[in-house]
């Protein structure tokens, strides 16, 4: 209804012709690499969860250190894009090289090698129009303030309150990544979509799970 109210639409909830062609047409925008248009995202609300996944679904098995195209990995072109893009910082091939000439996923960034599980996850949020970005001192996204963002306390409403499209991260915060399916129960089952995996890859993943991991998560929208 938010959605439709904000875009001269009929605010009745349903998702008739007219509010699918509104939502294809942000969606079409997304997928070509467009930015929203001025003044859409308020009241977009929950709208805005699948393009976030949207963005991310379209970058699975677009990576792999162990497979090399014209002699450098596959999808390094895109981690560079997306450290320039989500932690506005520039990288080279050069980052992602060892001491002995081999290729690692992992760039080598202010001194320590940066893992970019989170760096992708903020990068598709922006990618849809969310003003949030990655800061490498922190080690975690910020606000459009510049604010570190900071995990939802536990309650009794911890599970329910968690949606598509939401951040996760491990208990120790060494690992990121976007939410994509939320099960039921207590600790339910979820499917997310995990970057920097093993050779770097992008992968859907279904072993998170609350009170196994024991994660916290980020709201974005």
């Amino acid at each position: 209804r938010e959605f439709q109210g904000a875009n001269a639409l009929a605010a009745d909830g349903v998702i008739g012709p007219l509010t699918w062609e509104a939502l294809l047409k942000l969606a079409s925008q997304v997928a070509g690499g467009l930015p929203l248009p001025p003044g859409s995202l308020p009241g977009l609300g929950d709208a805005i969860r699948p393009l976030v996944l949207m963005e991310a679904q379209k970058h699975l098995g677009s990576v792999h250190f162990g497979v090399l195209v014209n002699g450098r990995p596959k999808g390094i072109d895109f981690l560079i894009e997306i450290f320039k893009v989500a932690a506005k910082t520039a990288v080279t091939d050069a980052a992602f090289k060892g001491s002995k000439g081999e290729w690692v996923p992992q760039p080598l960034v202010f001194g320590s090698r940066k893992n970019w599980c989170g760096i992708f996850a903020i990068y598709c949020c922006k990618k849809a129009g969310l003003n949030l970005s990655w800061d490498l001192n922190l080690g975690g996204p910020v606000g459009p303030d510049g604010g570190k963002l900071k995990t939802e306390p536990f309650s009794s409403s911890y599970v329910a309150n968690m949606k598509p499209a939401d951040i996760g991260a491990v208990a120790t915060k060494q690992h990121h990544f976007l939410i994509e399916s939320v099960g039921s129960g207590p600790a339910p089952a979820l499917t997310t979509l995990d970057g920097n995996l093993t050779w770097g890859q992008i992968n859907r993943v279904s072993t998170h799970r609350v009170g196994v991991d024991n994660f916290n998560y980020y709201k974005v929208v």
